[in-house]
């Protein structure tokens, strides 16, 4: 078939020109039913489907691939999805199969994809011939609709932001294995959510993992949109490349309101000759997206997005979107901190939001840790189309063709001998040229394996130094290395660590500074600049000991407790709170993914203390599993350590120099329990323990003993393993089986998160979930329990908003105004954002924790000694009680004979229908100091 426009030669029976894109058949008739099968036409109002489960309400579009659906879940009151069913367009039994397959292809698709733009199916079912998919239903408005309400271009920071959240998407989506691409991207299927004021991806009805075996077939249904759609599509070369193009197409209608489906193909003229008020910088990235060589446009979404949030934050002061999410009172943000631009249209919510919260949390390292500029296999447009392999993915952006096999060849018998004796005499001298010079140096990394038994401890002068196990680095660090390098300003940090390791500590000051303005809720950076005021004075040294690696939900945790640390250490410095004109100097120590990493920095604090006068006690840690592993070791060395967060009874008295702020789980399970009694008025519950973590076996003994004396009844105890929620699943269902009127679990958010994802339907509305102060680590939850979170209830030791409940505002500590001016410093966050102006329950118990210590030095400083060792601080540590009691942000702060803190405040928070999490009004123990 020729194709009337450009001449070119097509296949007959095609709907458009390979070449021009333009359309050259005569579409199908998409009224035409499938055979047996009724057309979703016929689906009015009100009918119903999968036994009377939905209620459809409307149709929301319709076309030759299916239709979309509105409709209510009555098994979850009402709540609103969307229904997809499938609609061929033909009437042959062969194409019609295949269009079966590739809907449950879709489905199969979907299912697998976790990304909080893109929206989550929840069921699929066949009902007769027909067959459907249910889906979240984004409420809000789409791209096209808005422009053609307002009738003339949208604003460039709008669209930038909207572009940047898609690009995020786009990021992970290529990041599959194999990678999935859209292949529809237009205006229509970016709908900006009314309730986060996000751009969402929808419609992947087209969307295909590139898998070879497929590609030969798959553009018989995925040529997208004229007019958006690039010319690789329509010859059958598609991949990551081309969403970006569409995407560009989309930014040139909304910035321009040029419909490009009323023009010729593939032809866009620049956005500054419709709009002078654009940006250059918006034009040429443009430019460069919408190129129709397709090895001469951005190579990656990870690429073209770092150049749109260069663009939003220099010429608009914000940042763009990113690749992580976390409860917020303004909607997403990323674990890091760095939060999402909030659109000036959006709303400012009084309480934190749990529904806003993804997973990130299912990704262990963020999706930018470097810009790799990977390039992908050039596509010739002088041959025929060739199915392009799937492409193996090991960075972002970086899509290398897997080589082709070797040809098979003969080996020497010797030569293999020979060749590794070669290399181990490479690497020997490698690693003596590598390690001679640093052995007198700031700092020592040793390498090692993942599943290496035992590592190397520092053996340089000041007891400075990480080990390299896998990507994490495990030690101790005074800025001569990098240890949270999984964010935006990793790669500066990085810098900064190269130049103060080799005495450049001008340009380590410069870097830190970059990295700081970078990413303003970076506290590692600021400890670090912080720390170089302090070097001329007096000073005592504190560690802080925690974890920056291993994952979303530990680093999130460390990060918080650096940020806490920062503020203490702050306020301190710049009011001169130490007597004797003493500053606070801080290292970092990052115990990583494994709880028996702890012993291991435990030892290297030890050698820390015996080289560096200055040094007087630790920080941290903050999970009872790390903190019983390194308690009797730093013990033992008379080095006393407060501990923020760790709250198991096996803590209490276990050494002479441990301390906490937080109440032990006797406490919080005491009080849980009471709470399930009569306020929510449990009387079976069915338990959920894992017997070999301290932290979870001693709250749940502590919950069930007093449920259990007050005659109620534990139906049921499931024994789970933190970490590994594998049979969560089979576990919940025995547990639901004994009809239980409230779980009770004893651990984490993430194995938590598991649970909440695999409640079934029908689970009665009234079933709560409850659990510890470990639920409220709001980094670990999965998006896929989002929709049970208005189940959850927990016991914390701090909330934000706990003065206001309790009508103390006026009595409000500097501590919240010195939290904001910190990590934002430019005031451009609303109140209420985590990270920036908002602090989390584990920053305000760092900080408490931090400022307990340095309370400790002065009581011995005000005694009249000259010096602190860590003998005099666990001394005045033990004297934080009656008279010297202090007024922390989470409550007074009060040690007992134990080193457990005295009556201290408990908070039971909850979740409601909307996700967002409230605070009972009741405070258990003693908040003001009297």
């Amino acid at each position: 078939m020729e194709c009337p426009y450009c001449k070119a030669e097509n296949r007959d029976g095609v709907r458009y020109c390979g070449s021009c894109g333009k359309q050259i058949g005569t579409p199908p008739d998409t009224t035409t039913a499938m055979p047996g099968n009724s057309s979703s036409r016929s689906l009015a109002t009100g009918s119903r489907l999968q036994g009377g489960r939905y209620v459809i309400k409307k149709v929301l579009g319709q076309g030759g691939m299916g239709a979309a659906l509105l409709a209510t879940d009555i098994r979850l009151d009402g709540k609103p999805v969307v229904i997809k069913e499938l609609i061929s367009d033909t009437i042959d039994p062969d194409r019609l199969q295949d269009d079966v397959r590739n809907f449950k292809r879709e489905v199969s698709l979907l299912a697998h994809l976790d990304h909080p733009l893109i929206p989550n199916v929840t069921d699929h079912f066949q009902e007769g011939s027909r067959y459907f998919m249910v889906q979240e239903y984004v409420d809000g408005e789409n791209l096209e609709e808005q422009i053609e309400r307002v009738g003339q271009p949208l604003k460039e920071r709008d669209i930038l932001v909207s572009a940047s959240e898609i690009l995020d998407v786009l990021d992970y989506l290529a990041q599959q294995n194999p990678p999935v691409i859209h292949r529809d991207i237009k205006p229509a299927n970016i709908i900006i959510g009314t309730k986060d004021h996000r751009a969402h991806l929808v419609d992947f009805g087209i969307a295909r993992a590139d898998v070879a075996k497929n590609v030969q077939r798959k553009q018989t249904s995925a040529l997208g949109t004229p007019g958006y759609a690039p010319p690789e599509q329509y010859q059958g070369n598609a991949d990551p490349r081309s969403d970006l193009y569409a995407l560009a197409a989309t930014m040139h209608h909304l910035l321009t309101n040029r419909d490009p489906r009323n023009h010729p193909p593939f032809s866009y003229p620049p956005v500054r000759a419709f709009n002078q008020q654009l940006s250059p910088e918006i034009e040429n990235i443009l430019t460069r997206a919408l190129t129709n060589d397709i090895n001469q446009r951005y190579q990656s979404a990870a690429i073209m997005k770092q150049d749109i949030d260069d663009l939003l934050l220099h010429r608009f002061g914000v940042t763009g979107g990113t690749n992580t999410y976390v409860f917020g009172n303004s909607g997403p943000i990323s674990s890091s901190g760095l939060a999402p631009t909030v659109r000036p249209s959006s709303g400012i919510q009084s309480s934190p939001d749990l529904a806003a919260y993804p997973t990130q949390a299912g990704t262990v390292t963020p999706a930018y840790l470097a810009q790799v500029s990977g390039t992908y296999p050039p596509v010739s447009t002088a041959t025929p189309p060739q199915p392009i392999a799937p492409p193996y993915v090991s960075m972002p952006g970086f899509y290398p063709p897997p080589p082709p096999p070797p040809a098979p060849r003969k080996t020497s018998r010797w030569l293999i001998p020979v060749t590794l004796l070669l290399v181990v005499l490479l690497l020997g001298g490698f690693l003596t040229m590598y390690m001679v010079p640093r052995l007198g140096s700031r700092g020592t990394t040793t390498s090692t394996t993942p599943t290496a038994a035992t590592t190397k401890t520092p053996t340089n002068s000041n007891g400075i130094g990480v080990t390299q196990i896998g990507k994490e680095k495990i030690g101790i660090s005074d800025g001569s290395f990098a240890l949270d390098t999984d964010r935006r300003d990793g790669n500066l940090k990085e810098q900064a660590a190269t130049s103060f390791h080799n005495n450049d500590t001008t340009g380590a000051i410069s870097l830190w500074n970059q990295a700081a303005g970078e990413e303003t809720t970076d506290a590692e950076a600021l400890i670090y600049l912080e720390n170089q005021h302090t070097l001329t004075s007096p000073h005592v040294t504190i560690v802080v000991a925690t974890m920056l690696s291993g994952g979303s939900d530990l680093a999130g945790v460390g990060r918080d407790d650096l940020q806490g640390a920062y503020v203490a250490q702050k306020e301190f410095n710049d009011n001169a709170k130490l007597t004797g004109g003493f500053k606070v100097r801080l290292l970092i120590a990052n115990t990583g993914s494994k709880t028996e990493y702890a012993k291991q920095v435990a030892q290297q604090i030890i050698d820390l203390a015996k080289k560096d006068s200055t040094f007087v006690g630790v920080m941290g840690m903050p999970y009872s599993s790390r903190t019983f592993e390194a308690a009797q070791i730093l013990g033992n060395a008379h080095i006393p350590m407060v501990s923020q967060t760790s709250s198991s009874d096996q803590l209490t008295s276990i050494s002479p120099y441990f301390f906490r702020v937080a109440p032990s789980n006797k406490i919080q399970g005491i009080n849980g329990a009471k709470y399930a009694e009569q306020t929510q008025h449990a009387k079976k519950v069915a338990l959920f323990v894992d017997i070999r973590d301290p932290y979870s076996q001693s709250l749940a003994q502590d919950f069930s003993q007093q449920f259990q004396a007050d005659g109620n009844t534990i139906v049921a105890t499931e024994n789970y393993t933190v970490g590994k929620t594998d049979n969560i699943p089979s576990l919940l269902q025995d547990a639901l089986s004994k009809n239980p009127d409230m779980i009770y679990f004893s651990g984490y958010s993430s194995d938590v998160g598991a649970l909440l994802s695999n409640l079934p339907a029908n689970t009665p509305s009234k079933l709560t979930v409850m659990g510890g102060d470990a639920l409220y680590e709001l980094g670990g939850y999965p998006k896929s329990s989002r929709a049970q979170f208005n189940r959850l209830r927990f016991t914390a030791f701090a909330y934000p908003d706990e003065w206001e409940v309790q009508g103390l505002t006026a009595k409000k500590p500097a501590f919240f105004n010195e939290y904001p001016a910190a990590f934002d410093p430019n005031h451009q966050k609303p109140a209420g954002v985590y990270g920036f102006t908002r602090a989390a329950n584990d920053v305000i118990l760092s900080y408490d924790a931090m400022v307990a210590l340095l309370m400790g030095c002065n009581i011995e400083l005000n005694a009249g000694k000259k010096t602190i060792t860590p003998e005099d601080l666990r001394d005045g540590l033990s004297k934080i009680n009656g008279a010297s009691a202090f007024q922390g942000v989470s409550g007074q702060i009060a040690f007992g004979p134990n080193g457990d803190p005295v009556d201290k405040a408990i908070v039971i928070l909850y979740v409601d229908p909307v996700g967002r999490i409230h605070m009972e009004q009741t405070v258990e123990g003693r908040f003001l100091l009297k």
